[in-house]
């Protein structure tokens, strides 16, 4: 998915608010929302993928802040919430007539927790009031059947932020207990508020998954600095279990079977999907032979 015009504007706001978050040096701050003008300046007339140009900005201000990880307290404060409520959503999830089906959706509601998208907000304080409303709604689009048929092979689950990780896990416990292996790929150092290995580790995906590999450390699957077997672990999987919008913006031209698995929280992914903002999708896409 190629960036939309709407993209800068939202990119720019969340490069002041990981500033904010980072430094009250407004001169700090300043050159920070200057460097990130530069790169877009330079990259967005060439159209290239959104997570990529966001990547490249992101480096940068980090460099410029003199901080690896400004969302880190943001990022705590996410994996606390959804490990207080995850024994009540894990029950919902049991209890439930497909628990398979219940541990995707709860998945895909995790998905929200996603900092920093212009107009989205993230409903971390009342998450289990806005869980409970979300599980009554349906998927927008609900591929879970031809999903769950293809995980029963190798499955390849791309992560995306923190606290939606806890919650992943039981979609991963579904997965487990009829696939063949299953790689779990977080990122390899922090970015904005993804999830990395310390994050899987606290989530116990080291006690779910047959491995934990990671994406390098870019946002999103960037196929150019992907460490060799997280590259050949996805072009011989089965099916790739995709999180979150990076991971559809970078692979939504994939050619092996992939499941996005996302609420759309921006108006140009949801275009690009063909839904409306704040729909939740399984979607399934791809040729079943792989790249």
């Amino acid at each position: 998915m190629k960036i939309s015009p709407r993209c800068p504007a939202c990119l720019l706001n969340r490069v002041y608010a990981e500033a904010k978050m980072s430094t009250d040096d407004e001169e700090k701050i300043k050159l920070a929302v200057g460097e990130a003008l530069k790169i877009l300046a330079e990259e967005y007339p060439k159209g290239e993928i959104n997570a990529l140009i966001a990547t490249k900005v992101h480096r940068k201000v980090y460099q410029v802040l003199e901080d690896e990880d400004p969302y880190r307290e943001v990022k705590r404060r996410a994996n606390q919430i959804t490990l207080k409520h995850l024994a009540e959503i894990d029950r919902i999830v049991s209890e439930s007539e497909d628990s398979f089906r219940a541990a995707a959706k709860a998945a895909i509601i995790a998905n929200t927790f996603d900092y920093g998208v212009m107009g989205h907000e993230v409903n971390d304080m009342r998450f289990m009031d806005f869980f409970l409303e979300k599980f009554k709604e349906s998927l927008r689009i609900d591929d879970l059947h031809e999903i769950r048929e293809l995980c029963r092979g190798d499955v390849v689950y791309l992560t995306d932020n923190c606290g939606e990780i806890i919650v992943d896990t039981l979609f991963m416990r579904e997965i487990k207990e009829i696939c063949k292996r299953l790689t779990v790929v977080v990122r390899g150092k922090p970015v904005i508020s993804d999830a990395t290995y310390e994050d899987a580790i606290l989530a116990g995906i080291d006690k779910i998954a047959d491995e934990i590999l990671t994406n390098g450390d870019g946002i999103g699957i960037i196929d150019s600095e992907l460490p060799d077997e997280t590259r050949e672990r996805l072009n011989n999987s089965d099916i790739i279990i995709a999180k979150g919008m990076a991971n559809y913006e970078c692979l939504s031209g994939w050619n092996g079977k992939i499941a996005f698995l996302l609420t759309a929280k921006c108006k140009p992914v949801a275009e690009s999907i063909g839904v409306e903002v704040g729909d939740m999708v399984a979607m399934l896409r791809g040729d079943k032979h792989g790249a």
